[in-house]
């Protein structure tokens, strides 16, 4: 193995370690227990990268790079390693925002983008934020200028259960958008069919002829 390899597997060892430590503190008793198993299996994960004698690289620029002057931008952080769950994170988040707020996206009132917290170019905004690990950040910006902000740590709590993690991510981001600007409707055409009406009411009347014949003792 080579110097820079040797590197490289000393820093997924102590980034294996830190990152467990940063996401326990980041949460509460309750979630940190739902994400033990998820912890574990992150740890295998780097593990396995370890064997293999390197790190996984870094992707290129990113191709979502658009932010919004007026609107809320919704990022992704992650560092130089990346793991599955890291990676799994970012797909769902972006699944969710491109399915339940299309229509925000193309009006401009939303902006998905990813970034690298390791980059000395996103240092800023990683220090404001005070991102350590890979998570989705919320952030409104008004004249280009971040205002109102919100890391979602929870995240990492929900990562393995799909319907929860898009749940709380679109909950997330209605919140941070205001009431006037909800998710874009999903309902399919079932949900909104019409209910057929009776055009009359039936008669509450009942002619003695439909009755039948009581005996009467005599």
């Amino acid at each position: 193995m080579d110097l820079k390899n040797a590197v490289a597997v000393c820093l997924i060892s102590l980034f294996s370690a830190t990152l467990v430590v940063l996401i326990a503190r980041a949460l509460d008793s309750q979630a940190a227990s739902r994400l033990e198993p998820q912890l574990a299996s992150i740890v295998e994960e780097l593990r396995a990268i370890r064997k293999q004698g390197g790190i996984a690289a870094s992707p290129g620029a990113a191709a979502d790079t658009a932010t919004v002057a007026d609107g809320l931008t919704v990022y992704y952080f992650h560092g130089n390693v990346r793991c599955p769950t890291c990676q799994s994170i970012e797909s769902q988040a972006k699944d969710t925002v491109h399915a339940d707020f299309a229509s925000q996206l193309a009006r401009g009132e939303i902006a998905w983008k990813v970034l690298n917290y390791e980059q000395s170019a996103n240092a800023q905004l990683t220090k404001k934020f005070d991102v350590q690990m890979p998570v989705v950040v919320l952030a409104k910006r008004k004249g280009g200028q971040v205002g109102a902000w919100k890391r979602l740590d929870q995240v990492w709590a929900l990562v393995g259960d799909k319907p929860a993690f898009a749940k709380y991510l679109r909950e997330q981001i209605a919140k941070m958008l205001g009431p006037d600007k909800p998710a874009t409707p999903s309902a399919s055409k079932s949900d909104t069919a019409a209910i057929p009406v009776p055009t009359s009411e039936p008669s509450q009347a009942t002619s003695a002829k439909e009755l039948p014949a009581i005996p009467v003792p005599q």
